[in-house]
């Protein structure tokens, strides 16, 4: 291989790693087709035939493949099962949703040698003889955006030339140009993918080589870079990344999260974004020695920061002794599934339209389909589990209904946030007259309490005499006028049959302070605090069971992720989240209870009121 196409860094050569590691995988047998439909043509073959396809383009047609051991074969074989069945399912939602030939886009954000940009191709055929469109005018056109660094695509655009997998249209200049070096990002090719019966399309493949930590100096980067290609995000879309964002940095990730939701999601409610990267220790690189405090880790936990270090060790050979303390050499996406959906709610994407679960809980529900197979001698079961555990599949859909049908196709993914009732909407409280149906709720929905508990109905008229009191001489919104003054905002729920207001929370900053964190390694860290104060919560009577009640708590604990990062731009951030509720609302307290927060004390205050807390560390 000539020095032009050498990897000079060790995050660059992680891709022809993976590729090997893959490949072995397969070769081991790992990987299976659904053995029910006795299809030997299954789209499935065409993804192991393009991984040797590309091997055989770097390595040359004859070389020897590297062979793993059994754990790590089974640890690959479990991030293609997921991220081909994601792929498959997405495509044939999209097929069968959709009669016309509207365009299909597959973005694949850090690919390096992976196939599954160039293997969508086999799997829109295989989708459009499932549902039997074959007509011209029935079959969408597909467009495929594979976007990485320079170094990994050099080797890409070397595989790609000689294996014979792309048809070149057009070669745009290389990274030795001037105009090339200039520009943040450049369309290396443009092609049309020979994988498919159908050859007809033109430059339905689109390479580009771009920095991802450049996105945090423009934050449209990737935006630009797909629309110089005429990506249009209004078509159905999917955006993949396996293994990429842990690798660019916690801001970068952060850019990058938040031109997905921005700039390629936009709302549409057929598109999705699905991740695979590691669940690991924020902190790590740090040993315990006997002059630390000492704490007791679990095997899970002992595990997760071993593996951790050993990700961190692997990196930082070769890289520059000059490099500074401070570079993200690797950041894992978050600790836990509540630290990974808080990142992504605090980059712009909705509570109600995401999920993520461990790899080894998504491979579970993707082996009931027996694509994953163990035909070696195999035995390490503990040890497989601990290192799935130790990865995330987080999948985040576009849209603002809450539509179901694609989250469906994945069966690991919360379907209870898809059953709450879709005629109620919840907004920002607007004007004035909405002010005083808000009075009139609050007033009325405790009144079977007020002879029993004197001081709910005190609670009340307070409530209505300070900040719920109605202005008729202004045409905006006094309540929510005198919460964002203090640094909050008010929601109401709206029932869209009766126009009728029949739910309503609020939200407003206490205060935020600097701390700082012993963690279990026995390392201090600081991080700072951002507390916020749950009011005015209440849910007609009429219309409990139906969901309100959680929809309107997910837009309060977005609003506070969003904000708080507003506060604090940077690592070590802990958004704290309070609610004080009389022990007798026992709906409130169940439902407190059951979005995750801690009842942390009690008092009594007239009678019995519950402090609730919900902590996210971001």
């Amino acid at each position: 291989m000539s020095d032009r196409f050498a990897i000079p860094k060790s995050i660059s050569k992680t891709a022809i790693d993976s590729l090997h590691a893959k490949l072995s995988a397969v070769d081991a047998g790992w990987l299976s087709n659904n053995t029910d439909n006795n299809d030997s043509s299954s789209s499935l073959d065409g993804y192991t035939q393009i991984l040797e396809q590309i091997h055989d383009g770097i390595e040359g047609p004859h070389s020897k493949r590297r062979r793993q051991t059994p754990l790590v074969n089974a640890g690959y074989a479990a991030r293609m099962a997921v991220m081909t069945f994601i792929l498959e399912k997405w495509i044939d939602s999209v097929v069968s949703r959709h009669h016309d030939n509207e365009g299909i886009n597959v973005v694949v954000l850090g690919c390096g040698l992976d196939v599954l940009g160039l293997w969508s191709r086999n799997v829109l055929d295989e989708a459009l003889t499932n549902h039997h469109r074959h007509s011209e005018n029935q079959t969408p056109r597909l467009n495929v955006y594979e976007v990485d660094a320079w170094d990994n695509f050099a080797l890409k655009q070397h595989a790609l030339e000689r294996s014979g997998i792309l048809h070149a249209c057009r070669t745009a200049n290389n990274r030795n140009d001037d105009n090339a070096k200039e520009s943040p990002f450049c369309t290396l090719i443009e092609g049309t993918i020979n994988q498919a019966t159908r050859k007809d399309d033109l430059s339905d493949y689109h390479l580009i080589a771009m920095d991802f930590r450049d996105i945090c100096k423009d934050n449209l980067l990737l935006k630009k870079a797909l629309d110089s290609t005429g990506f249009d995000p209004s078509q159905p879309t999917i955006i993949l990344s396996e293994l990429v964002l842990a690798y660019v940095g916690y801001a970068s990730t952060n850019a990058i999260l938040q031109s997905i939701s921005r700039d390629l999601l936009c709302g549409n409610e057929c598109s999705m974004f699905a991740c695979l990267e590691p669940m690991l220790p924020t902190q790590v690189g740090q040993h315990h020695d006997s002059t630390n405090k000492k704490q007791l880790l679990s095997v899970k936990e002992s595990y997760a920061r071993d593996y951790a270090n050993q990700f961190l060790g692997k990196l930082n050979r070769g890289t520059s002794s000059s490099s500074s303390a401070d570079d993200d050499v690797f950041h894992p996406l978050g600790s836990n599934r509540e630290t990974i959906i808080a990142r992504f709610i605090s980059c712009g994407f909705s509570m109600s339209n995401l999920d993520a679960v461990s790899l080894r809980k998504a491979v579970a529900k993707v082996s009931s389909t027996r694509r994953l197979r163990a035909k070696e001698p195999f035995d390490e079961h503990a040890a497989l589990a601990l290192n799935l555990d130790c990865y995330a599949v987080a999948c985040a859909f576009g849209g603002s209904n809450n539509d179901g049908d694609v989250r469906c196709l994945l069966p690991w993914l919360d379907q209870s946030l898809n059953n709450s009732s879709s005629t109620i909407k919840i907004t920002t409280i607007a004007d004035s007259s909405q002010d005083k149906l808000v009075g009139d709720l609050y007033g009325r929905i405790y009144t079977h309490l007020y002879n029993k508990y004197p001081a709910i109905r005190k609670m009340v008229k307070t409530a209505l005499k300070t900040d719920l009191v109605a202005d008729s001489t202004n045409d905006s919104s006094a309540i929510q006028n005198r919460f964002k003054a203090r640094g909050g905002e008010f929601w109401i729920a709206i029932d869209m049959e009766s126009s009728e207001i029949v739910g309503c929370i609020g939200v407003r900053q206490r205060k935020t302070k600097e701390c700082e964190e012993d963690d279990k390694g026995g390392t201090s860290s600081p991080f700072s605090v951002v507390e916020y104060e749950v009011q005015r919560l209440a849910v007609d009577n009429k219309h409990r069971g139906k969901g309100i009640g959680k929809r309107l708590l997910n837009d309060v604990y977005e609003y506070s992720l969003r904000q708080g990062m507003v506060e604090k731009e940077k690592k070590g951030l802990s958004v704290k989240l309070l609610a004080v509720t009389p022990e007798v609302l026992v709906n409130a307290n169940n439902l407190y209870n059951a979005f995750g927060f801690i009842k942390e004390e009690s008092f009594e205050g007239g009678l019995t009121m519950n402090v609730y807390c919900k902590t996210t560390m971001i």
